[in-house]
């Protein structure tokens, strides 16, 4: 409880999110894979491996190994289909999805097939106008400009109706990678691994992966010699990151694959991207997922993803680079109106009350490409599962994002009834409802949410996969670490965590001072250690106070050297007295 000046007993408000420290029990080596270092075996150990036969698996990323594409369900039949097209000399229309896997979807199938003489055409949806997946009025479009063979990306596994109603003589192949509703849509061909009669070993491709097997099937059966789908993995490695789908399994390989490639040849689209967002070293996939994907989203967020399919399908620099810089000026639009919902979120927020278990809110002037993007910076720093919503008109629609352990779909399910419609995954959705209906839907949304978490669920889990002296960091180690990667969702980069480690000296760096530099030592060593966007901390950390940090191992290589430094995740102030390098 909480009492003003004048003695009234004040409403506690909403806290920002609290972190929750997980540590393996026990946190130190065990017996096996002695080759390693004690620290990589920490990490093996956490995640079940123990034996070299079960590391075997993650070093396995060469796509040659990746499952059959005729395991796919359909996957002759699309073929068949394909190949007839392009030797009658019909128009097929690729028809693709506003987000960056339906974009690299879209380039991964156009690209393909035009490199064996194929007519194509391709069509994205707009997201302000025509929203998302297959729509009517497009099909009849398309059919008009003489697309007698459709392929969808990204989209159309639950657009029955759509599909039951397109043009008499419109043959159509759903590429997709979404659940699988109850009726199978009326298609000629359905490419999804959610199937639940789909026999393929993995089904967490994402779109564009699902787009590459089609490619793979197509020179191994129709097209051999003929095309090289290995030509679009920079674009496919791109799409699985920003998409957010787990990296195990073939992803991996995708995405080591196509990581390859962005080093080595990128396409002329993909370079140009690269040198707008500054990149010049190694490409990792944390490029992908907060630098270039962001960029490519950008185009459907703030006015038509064309723009970023035109990009990617660009032949040379000359006319992908101002297409390029159109992108970056957009995502520099993007980041500004995000900022401003946020803002202006943040004060509606302050009127929420701390036992709160979800946040519901909008407003007519928050545009609709970045509301997502909106949700999920108040869930950084609320840990709430959080619904943000367009108030504009009848219908209002709005975009979610949620925590760990809170299935967003689930919940629209209860609250179906409500909603005009909804679609998503279990950490990301969009919904849609009627003005007249948000009172309902919010009390709906707000009595779920209290009935399934408490205030254990608030807390951010911050897994910790070893413990480190900072003797123990060296360019050994994160090689070691580096053959877990690439790191992402289903993967995470591990996480060290080094105590009583004592600061040196504070600074702040970057060209408005917003980064935070600490130069910190332990009994063994000394280290530096970086944190993006906390610059404001630096006054908190003068110079002898004594912290437990965690952080993932970085290296640079800098004028033929290799340089460790430590990405904060998270500190706290060390429990134990300082240990400080003998002699000093």
């Amino acid at each position: 409880m909480q009492l003003s000046l004048d003695g009234a007993i004040m409403r506690p408000v909403l806290k920002k999110e609290r972190r929750n420290w997980l540590l393996p029990e026990p946190l130190r080596a065990q017996p096996g894979l002695e080759a390693f270092s004690s620290v990589f075996r920490q990490i093996l150990h956490g995640r079940g491996v123990t034996r070299q036969s079960q590391l075997d698996p993650w070093l396995q990323t060469d796509l040659e190994r990746a499952p059959d594409p005729f395991l796919l369900k359909d996957m002759a039949v699309a073929c068949e289909l394909i190949a007839d097209a392009v030797h009658r000399g019909e128009r097929i229309a690729v028809y693709g999805d506003y987000d960056a896997d339906g974009v690299t979807a879209c380039v991964t199938l156009a690209r393909g097939l035009r490199s064996v003489g194929a007519d194509v055409i391709t069509y994205i949806p707009n997201r302000f106008t025509e929203g998302y997946g297959l729509n009517a009025e497009a099909l009849k479009e398309l059919h008009a400009r003489g697309a007698r063979l459709v392929i969808t990306c990204d989209c159309g596994t639950n657009s029955v109706d759509v599909a039951r109603g397109r043009p008499a003589g419109m043959r159509l192949i759903v590429t997709d990678h979404h659940e699988v509703g109850e009726e199978r849509p009326p298609v000629d061909a359905l490419i999804n691994p959610k199937q639940a009669d789909c026999p393929y070993p993995f089904d967490g491709l994402a779109a564009c992966g699902v787009a590459y097997k089609l490619l793979v099937a197509l020179e191994q059966r129709a097209f051999p010699g003929r095309l090289d789908p290995a030509q679009s993995l920079d674009a496919v490695a791109l799409g699985t990151v920003a998409d957010v789908v787990p990296l195990h399994g073939e992803n991996r390989a995708i995405v080591r694959a196509g990581l390859q490639r962005l080093n080595q040849a990128p396409g002329a689209g993909c370079a140009a991207l690269l040198a707008v967002a500054g990149i010049s070293g190694p490409v990792t996939a944390e490029h992908l997922a907060f630098q270039l994907g962001p960029r490519i989203n950008a185009a459907g967020r703030m006015e038509d993803a064309m723009l970023a399919l035109e990009l990617l399908m660009s032949d040379n620099r000359e006319s992908a680079d101002p297409l390029a810089q159109r992108l970056q000026d957009q995502n520099a639009q993007r980041q500004q109106l995000t900022a401003e919902i946020v803002r202006e979120a943040k004060l509606q927020v302050e009127e929420l009350d701390n036992a709160a278990a979800v946040i519901v809110m909008g407003a007519a002037s928050w545009p609709l490409g970045v509301l997502g993007l909106a949700a999920s910076r108040l869930v950084e720093e609320f840990y709430r599962p959080t619904f943000v919503f367009n108030t504009d008109g009848d219908e209002w629609r709005g975009s979610a994002r949620s925590i760990e352990g809170f299935h967003l779909v689930d919940c629209l399910h209860d609250c179906a009834p409500l909603l005009h419609r909804f679609g998503g995954h279990a950490m990301a959705a969009g919904l849609t409802v009627r003005s007249s209906r948000f009172a309902e839907l919010k009390g709906c949304l707000e009595a779920y949410a209290a009935a399934r978490l408490n205030g254990d669920a608030f807390s951010r889990p911050v897994r910790i996969e070893a413990s480190a002296a900072f003797a123990d960091l060296k360019p050994s180690l994160h090689h070691e670490i580096q053959m877990l990667s690439p790191f992402g969702v289903g993967n995470r980069e591990p996480l060290l965590l080094s105590r009583e480690a004592e600061i040196v000296r504070t600074e702040t760096f970057g060209a408005d001072r917003r980064h935070l530099r600490l130069h910190l030592r332990d009994r063994t060593a000394s280290a530096e250690a970086i944190a993006f966007d906390k610059g404001a901390a630096a006054p908190h950390l003068p110079a002898g106070r004594r912290l437990d940090v965690v952080y993932a191992l970085q290296c640079d290589r800098w004028d033929g050297l290799d340089r460790l430094r430590l990405h904060l995740r998270d500190l706290r102030p060390a429990a134990q007295p300082a240990l400080v390098l003998a002699g000093v």
